[in-house]
């Protein structure tokens, strides 16, 4: 499956208003289920719903987004303190101890099957989730899938968990050229398929695209630290996406053994001789990438779109466009989903709708909708509604913070010292679910309004190319993952870098079955057949 850590983490430093908050916790008997009997005013003033704070120091039970939360849901809240790392071992002791909580953030798939099969979670019916998480049900929709969104969490035809997906990643990867470059080397246009690229490529290397009297760019750079990051958007071209399963007509395929695969390493090979590829391409971290865009050495890269726009247009924080800007007024960015190869097929890899197993709750809650629809509520509050979101985040409006000329949040002093933030609860860190990002929605106030139509331009290039199988357990897969991805990663390298002719692409091939690869295949056709509705 794909790895992208250490992209991850770079990313991180710039999604401020990600959630931090997971939570759990304890059953209180209630007065009322979904038959629509009255609520007990004295029960329910009595429910306590408990939640995972990472950050005791900001999340305050008295902050105006908690008080709101009480006051307008008629609950208790209670935060229990707890560290990033310490959680799956509480959790367990828990579960382990017969102390199921309330609900628990999301796990692998592994670890979703094995709740289901051990009775630890609760059964979710789909009409309390519509009925009580509508703009959650939009956001899924649009980002999982517009006909079934619980289609990767459903098991038996029952769903056991809510859903999440980290939208900016289903199809943030883009292929982008520096269009001050390509004006400099007499390219007027975005290079569109496979051969119009390698034309730029090469006169990139060759033609001193950055005017400074040197042959010291290069076209190209990638890191080689897992299969599905390096050149995603030339395999595209050929139809082929390493590391990832994919359908075709029924048969479940697997990129990097396709006969595409070749073809683009011809291709990348050709490159690499000819000096359009960064040769360091091998040993390249995320970091190391980063430095090379932002030093000019290269005029190309897949990363995320947003990279590729002012700051102010998406996340609010200066990026690699700001920082290129600010010492070349000519500098651009033109971005694109993919070239097209000699078929017409385009896309890069991205990460799947189905990442995780979602948020799950405790059995106990099967017996109590009452509590269950709070937590709902609450979980659709928290991260869709303006009124919670704000107070929980910023604090009151025109008391903490205001939006500025340009509509992005500004606090108000002394609220623009963190420390101060931190006192009152309104440091933001709160997110009762921890799950449910609607990025579109979250950075509304961080993005310039006047600009925010360059995000929305740029998302709209992505191409959403997936593995099918993520949300599925594959014992077997499993077992041979490591070894069949890393028997890949380095023979891809040696065929791009020429240390291995192409000539033994087919013998590739048989080695990658015969280590366990015949077998993948088989369980992967089996459950992609198994989980077809």
């Amino acid at each position: 499956m794909r790895s992208r850590k250490s992209v991850l983490l770079l990313i991180t430093g710039f999604l401020l208003l990600a959630s931090t908050l997971a939570g759990c916790g304890s059953s209180n008997d209630a007065s009322k289920s979904t038959n629509g009997s009255e609520t007990n005013e004295a029960s329910q003033e009595e429910m306590k719903l408990q939640f995972w704070s990472y950050y005791p120091e900001r999340n305050k039970l008295d902050s105006p987004g908690v008080m709101a939360i009480k006051e307008d849901f008629g609950v208790d809240v209670e935060f229990l303190p707890v560290s990033q790392e310490s959680y799956q071992e509480k959790l367990n002791l828990m579960i382990s101890s017969g102390e199921i909580p309330d609900w628990m953030k999301e796990g692998n798939v592994s670890e979703y099957e094995k709740y289901i099969k051990q009775g630890v979670i609760a059964e979710i019916p789909q009409e309390l989730i519509e009925e009580n998480m509508p703009k959650y049900m939009e956001w899924i929709k649009r980002f999982v899938d517009e006909e079934d969104p619980f289609k990767y969490v459903r098991r038996d035809g029952k769903i056991y968990s809510l859903p999440g997906t980290w939208d900016l990643g289903i199809d943030g990867l883009q292929l982008a050229f520096r269009e001050d470059w390509l004006n400099n080397v007499g390219i007027t246009k975005m290079p569109e398929t496979i051969e119009e690229m390698e034309v730029a490529l090469t006169k990139f290397r060759n033609e001193d695209p950055d005017g400074n009297g040197k042959k010291d760019t290069y076209g190209i750079t990638a890191t080689g630290e897992a299969v599905t990051d390096m050149f995603s958007s030339v395999f595209g071209a050929y139809d082929a996406f390493p590391g990832i399963f994919r359908e075709k007509d029924g048969k479940v395929v697997r990129g990097e053994i396709e006969p595409g695969a070749k073809q683009a390493l011809e291709v990348l090979n050709r490159w690499y001789k000819n000096e359009l590829i960064d040769p360091e391409f091998v040993v390249n971290k995320i970091n190391n990438v980063e430095d090379k865009v932002l030093t000019g050495k290269v005029g190309v890269v897949e990363f995320y779109w947003w990279f590729f726009i002012p700051g102010k247009a998406f996340l609010g924080d200066e990026g690699w466009y700001d920082k290129m800007k600010a010492t070349n007024p000519d500098f651009n960015w033109l971005s694109t989903g993919g070239v097209k190869g000699p078929e017409g097929h385009y896309g890069i890899s991205q990460s799947s709708a189905a990442k995780g197993s979602g948020l799950m709750f405790g059995k106990q809650l099967e017996q109590d909708h009452e509590k269950l629809a709070n937590y709902l509520k609450v979980f659709e509050a928290t991260q869709f509604d303006p009124k919670y979101y704000e107070l929980l985040n910023f604090g009151v409006k025109d008391t903490h913070w205001k939006l500025n000329d340009d509509g992005i949040v500004e606090f108000i002093a002394p609220y623009d010292d963190q420390k101060e933030r931190d006192k009152l609860g309104i440091a933001g860190g709160y997110s009762m679910s921890g799950s449910f990002n609607d990025y579109d929605f979250q950075t509304s106030y961080t993005s310039d309004k006047n600009m925010r139509h360059l995000a929305k331009e740029a998302r709209a290039k992505g191409t959403p190319i997936a593995d099918i199988l993520t949300a599925y357990q594959l014992p077997v897969y499993n077992e041979y993952q490591d070894r069949l991805t890393q028997f890949t990663l380095s023979t891809y390298i040696d065929f791009i870098t020429g240390r291995k002719p192409l000539s033994e692409f087919d013998k590739y091939v048989e080695e990658w079955l015969s280590m366990g690869g015949d077998k993948v295949m088989k369980e992967a056709q089996e459950v992609f057949d198994q989980n077809q509705s």
